[in-house]
C-alpha cells in the first residue's frame, strides 16, 4: 500500500488539483477523487441485506452481462477457477455457475462477514487478511464495482495480476465520468456540488476519467485486452437523487422525465479486461 502526499493525485502523482468540497480532480490525469485521502481501517457500514433487497433484480442482470462480455461460451464446460473479488454477499457464484456448472468460484471481501449463509455453499471463501500469500491461481477474475472502492487501485490491479494464472484475465466493471461532470461543474456549479455528494465518498473513493483508468492500468504492469462503455444505472434514480441531497418532489419529478430518455447518452461504465 502506497503512502499518498495529500497533494498530489493518487493516481498519476500530479500536484495540479482542483478542490471542491469532498473531491479532487486531477487536471492532469482527469480522475474525481473523495478527498482528503481517508485512512480508514475498516469500510463504512453497508445493510447489505436492505442492499440487495432493492438491487437484486439489476444484480442478476449485470452479472449476466458482464459474464458473457468476460467469458467465452465454448468454455462452459471446463473447469475454471474463477475469483469474485469484493464479492460481498457472493450471489454472483449463483448466476456464474447457472453458466459454467463445473467451474469453481472464489470469493474474497474486506469485509468477510458478508458472504451470505444462503450463498456459503456456492463460493470458496478467502479470507480478505489471508488472501495475499494465498497461492491459487485464477483463470478469471472479476471485479464488479469493486474497483472505485479501493484505496489504493494500483496496488489492488498489481497484486491481482500474480493471482493469474498465464493466460488469466481480470474483468473491471466501474463509473466513469460522462457528460454531466463537466456540463454542470463549468455551466451550474451548484447543482455540479450535488452531483459530486450523490456519487464521490468513503465508499466510491475515484469516478474514472478514461485517462486515468489506462494510467491506473499501465502502472500494474496490466494491459488491456478489451474495453466498451455503457450507459448502466445499478440503481433506482431515487436513491442517486437521495444520496445528492434533492428532496424537493417537483424537481425529483422533473429529473425523473428527463433522464430517462438521456441515460441512453451516458456511456458512465468501464467495461474492461484485463491481460498480463
Amino acid at each position: 500500500m502506497r503512502n499518498f502526499k495529500n497533494d498530489e493525485c493518487k493516481i498519476c502523482k500530479s500536484n495540479d488539483l482542483f478542490l471542491l468540497d469532498q473531491s479532487a480532480q486531477c487536471l492532469n490525469c482527469k480522475v474525481l477523487l473523495y478527498y482528503p485521502y481517508p485512512k480508514q481501517k475498516k469500510p463504512p457500514k453497508v445493510d447489505l441485506k436492505e442492499w440487495y433487497r432493492i438491487s437484486f433484480d439489476k444484480n442478476i442482470k449485470n452479472f449476466l452481462s458482464m459474464i458473457v462480455y468476460a467469458t467465452n461460451k465454448s468454455k462452459s464446460n471446463q473447469k475454471l477457477n474463477v475469483l469474485d473479488y469484493g464479492g460481498a454477499s457472493g450471489q454472483f457464484a449463483l448466476i456464474f455457475n447457472s453458466l459454467f456448472p463445473k467451474s469453481k468460484v472464489y470469493i474474497v471481501d474486506i469485509v468477510n462477514e458478508s458472504l451470505f449463509n444462503e450463498f456459503k455453499p456456492l463460493n470458496k471463501q478467502i479470507k480478505y487478511e489471508k488472501f495475499p500469500k494465498d497461492q491459487t491461481k485464477f483463470d478469471i477474475i472479476f471485479l464488479n464495482d469493486v474497483y472505485e472502492h479501493v484505496e489504493d487501485p494500483v496496488h489492488l490491479l498489481s497484486l491481482l495480476r500474480t493471482k493469474l494464472k498465464p493466460a488469466g484475465t481480470i474483468f473491471i466493471d466501474t463509473p466513469r465520468q460522462f457528460w454531466i461532470y463537466p456540463f454542470f461543474k463549468y455551466l451550474f456549479r451548484p447543482i455540479y456540488r450535488k452531483i459530486i455528494r450523490g456519487t464521490v465518498s468513503k465508499s466510491h473513493q475515484q469516478i474514472w476519467s478514461d485517462k486515468s483508468f489506462i494510467k491506473s492500468v499501465q502502472l500494474s504492469n496490466l494491459k488491456i485486452q478489451k474495453i466498451s462503455y455503457l450507459s448502466e444505472l445499478t440503481m433506482d434514480t431515487d436513491l442517486y437523487l437521495q444520496q445528492m441531497g434533492i428532496k424537493f418532489k417537483p424537481i425529483k419529478l422533473l429529473i425523473r422525465l428527463f433522464s430517462r430518455p438521456l441515460v441512453s447518452t451516458f456511456y458512465n461504465k468501464i467495461y474492461c479486461i484485463l491481460k498480463k
